[in-house]
């Protein structure tokens, strides 16, 4: 029983010291970055990632200072959100046209960043954030030139079902899927009988001759 509770101690003051470590990593991480991104550490204060360190979506970042060359592309910002962000959010996206084109190599449609900024991500019922309600047509003009207010109505992040926002779409889903089947079943029996027909014109000149 003591050996159990003496072997108890020692992980759970290993369990202190490594917390303590990282954290020191973490603040020490942060204090090197902000040495040099003061601007984007002011728009991180109020950001929902505000608890986040650098590194956890930076973790490519390697030395201090690191080269300011480091691109990151559309494909791989969307990773790096989906990594915390998993669930609906990730799928929904990854089914709708800016999640298909990304994952086909656009650099033009719109990822994560694009819409929810890649520094100061606010609550969407934040006044002042990119996807509140209000400001939704001029976060969509980034991209889509003169966007009416009926860009705000549309619901994002949503599940193709049957029931709720993402019904509309389910069904037209569903519609051009049936389409794609019954067109490509006709074609076939289309090509088939021109087959069958130009056989049959093949034998019966044979048997002419």
């Amino acid at each position: 029983m003591g050996k159990r509770l003496w072997v108890k101690e020692i992980l759970f003051c290993f369990s202190l010291v490594f917390t303590f470590l990282l954290s020191a990593e973490i603040v020490l991480a942060q204090t090197n970055c902000n040495q040099c991104h003061s601007n984007i550490a002011e728009e991180l204060k109020d950001s929902v990632h505000s608890p986040l360190s650098c590194i956890t979506c930076h973790s490519d970042v390697e030395g201090y200072p690191h080269d300011p060359g480091i691109a990151v592309t559309k494909k791989e910002s969307v990773d790096m959100c989906s990594k915390c962000h998993k669930g609906i959010v990730t799928e929904s996206y990854q089914e709708s046209f800016h999640g298909k084109a990304i994952f086909l190599g656009s650099q033009r449609s719109a990822s994560c960043v694009d819409c929810h900024s890649s520094h100061k991500v606010l609550g969407q019922d934040n006044p002042h954030s990119q996807v509140a309600k209000e400001n939704i047509p001029e976060t969509c003009a980034k991209c889509h030139k003169n966007p009416s207010p009926g860009f705000a109505e549309g619901a994002e992040h949503f599940q193709l079902s049957a029931m709720g926002p993402g019904k509309p779409m389910y069904y037209t889903a569903k519609f051009f899927v049936w389409l794609t089947i019954i067109v490509m079943t006709l074609l076939v029996i289309h090509i088939e009988l021109q087959c069958y027909h130009s056989i049959r014109e093949m034998l019966r000149e044979r048997k002419g001759r």
